[in-house]
């Protein structure tokens, strides 16, 4: 863990303190230095905090119209986690990403938490920096005529496209090449949207979520109406991401979906967490066939889960 996430911030205490704690706590990153020796010693024993989680919600439910689609919701997911949450349709999988991304609000509540990296308001473009949304929404709204680069682009605004008021800088550019030659989707970048194979389309996506380089991506159904070539080649894209250390945040209703990379499972049902812990514990045939109300018998090969 970089040391760099694991400093927050302090609020009493002076920075020659903070020096201090740190050379005690990593002294091979933080030698002392020699001027200091004969300085007062450190007035606070311990001036460091693990890093936030990335997502914090207790007591969270969300009104649909006339549905409560969110209950009582509680989940934590620590920064840089692999995580899956998979659950029926109906089950509050699109509420909660909605959530997330504030398109959905919470009912006010005495005891509601909702945090994203320890903060509960964000400006969505700062937010962006820390967490790259993939959702199948802006997969729908992306059906004009619009080519691969600007797709990308865009992200920088915002937008679907690059508009007149739109001012593009030589970084944003540099960016959005970085990000479409990770996703190998560089040969894209002058053909049209409405060209293009749904793989492509969603690897044109990602590469848009990654040019703020985030800290997580969440992924909403990402191989939804993809064709075996495709998932192979956008499920090998997201263990590279995984193995680049890029924190990935699935939501799905595909188990075949959950990479072998993400190692902690949160089976959601009827705007609830139904459970929550290690994949290996959590994907068996009795949970699921619970879950999905359907006799289910679940098996692994080579780290990945399969329904049957």
């Amino acid at each position: 863990m970089k040391t760099g996430k694991i400093v927050r911030r302090l609020g009493a205490g002076h920075a020659s303190q903070l020096e201090t704690a740190l050379e005690r706590q990593f002294p091979d990153r933080f030698p002392a230095q020699s001027s200091r020796q004969n300085q007062q010693p450190p007035l606070l024993p311990f001036v460091f905090i693990l890093p936030s989680p990335l997502l914090e919600l207790k007591n969270v439910s969300v009104q649909r119209g006339n549905l409560l689609a969110l209950k009582k919701f509680n989940l934590r997911i620590e920064a840089g986690e692999h995580v899956a949450i998979l659950g029926p349709n109906g089950s509050g999988k699109s509420t909660l990403i909605k959530t997330i991304t504030r398109e959905c609000y919470p009912l006010l509540g005495d005891n509601t938490v909702l945090r994203i990296l320890g903060h509960e308001n964000w400006n969505i473009f700062e937010l962006r920096a820390h967490l790259g949304v993939v959702s199948n929404d802006l997969m729908a709204r992306c059906t004009r005529d619009i080519t691969g680069r600007e797709l990308v682009l865009s992200g920088f605004f915002g937008s679907i496209g690059i508009w007149p008021n739109h001012e593009v800088t030589p970084a944003m550019e540099e960016a959005t090449r970085e990000a479409m030659q990770q996703l190998n989707v560089l040969h894209l970048a002058d053909r049209w949207l409405d060209e293009l194979s749904s793989g492509e389309a969603r690897r044109l996506l990602i590469a848009r979520a990654l040019i703020h380089r985030p800290e997580t991506l969440l992924l909403d159904e990402p191989t939804t109406s993809l064709d075996i070539f495709a998932l192979h080649e956008v499920r090998g894209h997201l263990r590279s991401l995984a193995a680049a250390g890029v924190g990935l945040l699935l939501v799905t209703h595909h188990l075949d979906d959950i990479i072998p990379e993400i190692d902690r499972v949160v089976l959601i049902r009827e705007g609830t967490v139904f459970a929550d812990g290690p994949k290996a514990q959590v994907l068996t045939s009795g949970g699921l066939s619970e879950i999905f109300r359907v006799p289910v018998e679940v098996y692994e090969r080579d780290g990945y889960y399969h329904a049957w």
